[in-house]
């Protein structure tokens, strides 16, 4: 019995810190973003009119699933900014990001979507084409 107790204990944990961590993240929508904060091929997208920004770090497995499917958008887009939160942890600040790999789209410097977790291709595309 204490054994499903704390199995429910523990998914209740993760239940609601995923959701504050959505929550979170819904806060970012609609903010404006400061381009200097980013290398010169994100800045150069944040000036297009619309963009994806991917948020990762080497070691998490998650990204790793999501790598390959932002990459192939890329090569067909030309329209994804990643980003490396390890290197430059100032952006997780500036977006409000909590947990990887996170996903923005972007029209300019403004975001108008972003997505927490492994999302699929389809998913993906069809939100960048609607923007």
């Amino acid at each position: 019995m204490d054994i499903l107790i704390t199995v429910l204990l523990i998914i209740s944990i993760f239940i609601g810190l995923r959701y504050l961590t959505q929550k979170r993240a819904a806060k970012a929508r609609g903010k404006e973003i400061d381009p200097s904060l980013f290398e010169d091929k994100i800045q150069d997208l944040l000036n297009s009119s619309k963009s994806i920004l991917y948020f990762y770090t080497p070691t998490c497995s998650a990204c790793k699933a999501q790598g390959p499917i932002i990459e192939k958008i890329d090569s067909e887009t030309n329209a994804v900014g990643k980003i490396d939160l390890s290197i430059n942890p100032g952006a997780a600040r500036e977006f409000g990001i909590m947990g990887v790999p996170t996903t923005a789209l972007m029209i300019g410097n403004k975001v108008t979507d972003i997505f927490i977790g492994v999302k699929h291709e389809k998913f993906l595309r069809e939100r960048f084409d609607r923007l």
